[in-house]
């Protein structure tokens, strides 16, 4: 079946020159084929069915470019609209100043609706858009440019080189936040770049959120929650048709202790780019897990308790069961210390948390009874677990986690291993 044609005639079939109470009217100007729409002298006023259009926008949704499938049916809509301003001169010898009460897809003829469908798809409609959208990052240092498909994390140095080999060319500050020369406001340093193509920004930060969930499982334990008060400062650019700035929030918490990715990191760093654009449910859930375990990175323990939980339940849960899948899953992981007894207590805490038993875990009753019991901290030990966890099921045989930057020394001070 050609979708693009499909699409096209439900488009125009939801499309009418007379006003309606169930329709949606959408006024704009257009131009001709190749003209800027800032140079366009005639405006015109199309009426959308509102039911047709959603029939036109779930067909798109389905078989169209996958990218689609993330937007909302608001969004779906309006780009379907979109695209009939931007080739609505397609359309304008037979529909422009001619009046007829029908639809657009009775009235246009066989060729017209013929171009149009091919214009749709070759459009962002049916073919996935790609923009190269570029991340700051500060505590993470990269001694060893990685390159995948999806994504790339290098130092500022090899930062020309990357862009090049996904055909971004711009004439780049790469030392520099923002990273190109024709801008006259504040700048930064970056101590490293992550790169990520993507169909659009929010397909881009999700990739990031992978991407750097799996980064926040290489500091040692000990480390990974440990912040200092550096001067810390966030935001994306982004290479398409245009260059678009943004300032905004870091893209990690401000460690204590700077991580270096060097040439021992390709391994799992190849095993994620294989899971991102794995079409395989389970490495979806992996990679949703990944997510999950970025945004529990930077919270105060409290905060990051039930969003660690979200993370485990994304890679083990069982909608069925989901008590007794992630029970049955931690077990083997971390041994036979951590008994079904123990892993289902720590499930009652966040039980007690999330379902309005206690405001906060440690004013749960099943936080001393934890404690209590095994004499650990339960918000601790399951950082651990869902850390262990990560590493073995996601990355299993190919990460480890950093040794403590200070191992020595506190063994020198202390005789304990760390």
């Amino acid at each position: 079946m050609n979708h693009a044609m499909q699409a096209v005639s439900l488009l125009l079939a939801s499309m009418f020159q007379g006003r309606h109470p169930d329709r949606l009217r959408s006024s704009f100007m257009f131009a001709g084929p190749g003209e800027p729409i800032a140079l366009a002298r005639m405006g015109t006023e199309v009426n959308y069915d509102s039911k047709a259009l959603l029939q036109a926008a779930l067909y798109v949704r389905r078989h169209g470019s996958p990218h689609l499938r993330s937007l909302s049916m608001d969004e779906v809509n309006s780009r379907l609209k979109r695209f009939i301003s931007d080739h609505y001169y397609l359309l304008a010898e037979q529909a422009f100043g001619v009046r007829f009460s029908c639809s657009y897809d009775e009235h246009l003829s066989a060729d017209t609706k013929e171009r149009l469908a091919n214009a749709a798809g070759a459009s962002a409609l049916f073919v996935e858009p790609r923009q190269i959208v570029l991340f700051p990052l500060i505590p993470i240092a990269s001694d060893a440019a990685f390159d995948s498909s999806r994504f790339f994390i290098c130092s500022p140095p090899a930062l020309a080189d990357q862009l090049t080999a996904h055909q971004v060319h711009t004439d780049l500050v790469p030392d520099s936040f923002p990273p190109v020369r024709e801008w006259d406001g504040i700048r930064h340093s970056p101590t490293s770049w992550l790169g990520v193509e993507a169909p659009t920004l929010d397909a881009a930060k999700q990739i990031r959120a992978a991407v750097l969930g799996a980064v926040a499982l290489l500091p040692h334990r000990s480390e990974r929650y440990m912040f200092s008060g550096r001067k810390m400062f966030g935001g994306y650019t982004s290479f398409d048709d245009r260059c678009t700035i943004s300032f905004g929030d870091p893209h990690t918490p401000p460690l204590m202790e700077s991580l270096v990715l060097d040439a021992s990191d390709r391994e799992w760093l190849s095993v994620l780019a294989e899971k991102l654009v794995s079409p395989s449910n389970e490495h979806r859930r992996q990679m949703r897990a990944l997510e999950y375990y970025y945004r529990a990175w930077a919270p105060d323990p409290v905060k990051r308790f039930p969003t660690l939980f979200a993370a485990i339940d994304a890679i083990f849960g069982d909608a069925s069961q989901a008590t007794q899948a992630v029970v049955d899953a931690v077990g083997p992981v971390m041994g036979p210390e951590y008994t079904s007894e123990r892993i289902r207590l720590i499930l009652r805490l966040r039980a007690s948390v999330i379902h309005g038993g206690a405001p906060n875990v440690y004013e749960s009753s099943k936080y001393e009874e934890y404690y209590s019991t095994y004499e650990r901290d339960p918000v601790r030990d399951f950082e651990l677990i869902v850390a262990r966890c990560l590493q073995q099921v996601v990355f299993p045989a190919v990460m480890s986690e950093r040794p403590h930057t200070h191992a020595d020394l506190i063994f020198q001070h202390t005789g304990k291993v760390v």
